[in-house]
């Protein structure tokens, strides 16, 4: 039975979550090199002194990276059938899958981060992402393009997350609940990823995938895209640098995923909001976040149980 490793994007960071993994010393490679990226103690984020900017975009990207690998270091490379990863979460999953190691992962966040926020420069815009729950998919899509926005991704049949200018975002809460919505949250992201709003970015990304040490996948990768396989270099340089402009389908790859046969899934960074949308989209297939768990023995004692049935 297939094990899968969820890996979330932006949105999930907060001051406590490194708390399980501090002290985990499989972990501290990955910590130390994203403390010194950083410039902090990821060991000491919540405490008094804690000035982070948790919704900037360099940091968040690689808070969720280092608690990913961070994870992944601990549970061991044994773990895991399947990579599946949200958006930057789809870095981590390449590093979990075997594509990158840790140095590499980090420089492709910082370099995906450079791109996105030039791109956000260069449109001249304030830019904002917003999760709207309870409009049917088709509806939503002729919304957003009469108000000039775009469907970023795809969670689920009346599930989705817009992004575009943040003023029309602002505009448009009330009306989207008086349309159906029974969920309308702007989330903490100052770029709207996925859609044509950064289409710059993608090219300049995939010059610097291109010249990444991008390895063959030890482990089946699933694209956010349309679930797509990525194994080879060209294939994961295609994905990763198309994803940045391009409409997540996260839905269909949870899809595909289940027919590869997934028994049970963990999401490996903060948070459990992949945790809902896989338990929506894959009933029959159990799965837990990282952070529902004491402690990583916890988690592997689980997972144990759960991969076999």
């Amino acid at each position: 039975m297939a094990v899968m490793l969820l890996c979330p994007g932006q949105g999930n960071q907060h001051p406590a979550m490194f708390e399980r993994l501090r002290d985990e010393g499989p972990a501290r490679p990955v910590l130390d090199l994203a403390s010194e990226r950083l410039g902090v103690d990821l060991r000491r984020l919540g405490g008094a002194d804690d000035r982070l900017d948790y919704a900037d975009n360099r940091t968040a990207q690689i808070l969720l990276t280092a608690h990913c690998l961070a994870v992944r270091a601990v549970l061991g490379a044994e773990i895991g059938d399947i990579c599946i990863g949200y958006s930057v979460g789809e870095i981590a999953a390449a590093a979990c899958a075997g594509c990158l190691d840790p140095v590499a992962s980090f420089d492709l966040v910082e370099a995906r981060v450079r791109c996105m926020d030039a791109a956000r420069r260069d449109s001249g815009l304030e830019q904002g992402m917003m999760a709207v729950i309870g409009i049917p998919l088709a509806r939503i899509a002729t919304f957003a393009d009469e108000a000039g926005l775009a469907i970023a991704i795809v969670n689920g049949r009346d599930h989705v997350v817009l992004g575009g200018a943040a003023g029309v975002l602002d505009k448009i809460e009330a009306e989207l609940a008086a349309r159906g919505a029974h969920t309308v949250k702007r989330l903490p992201v100052r770029v709207a990823s996925h859609t044509r709003f950064i289409a710059s970015a993608g090219p300049e990304f995939r010059a610097a995938l291109e010249a990444a040490p991008l390895r063959t996948a030890r482990l089946l990768m699933l694209s956010g895209i349309d679930g797509r396989t990525i194994r080879v270099k060209d294939e994961a340089v295609a994905a990763l640098s198309e994803q940045l402009h391009t409409r997540l389908d996260f839905r269909r790859c949870l899809e595909l995923a289940g027919e590869r046969g997934v028994g049970c899934a963990v999401e490996i960074g903060p948070g459990h909001s992949l945790t809902r949308l896989c338990a929506e989209v894959l009933p029959q297939v159990a799965v837990r976040p990282f952070e529902d768990f004491r402690s990583p023995a916890g988690l592997l004692k689980w997972i144990e149980r759960a991969s076999r049935g």
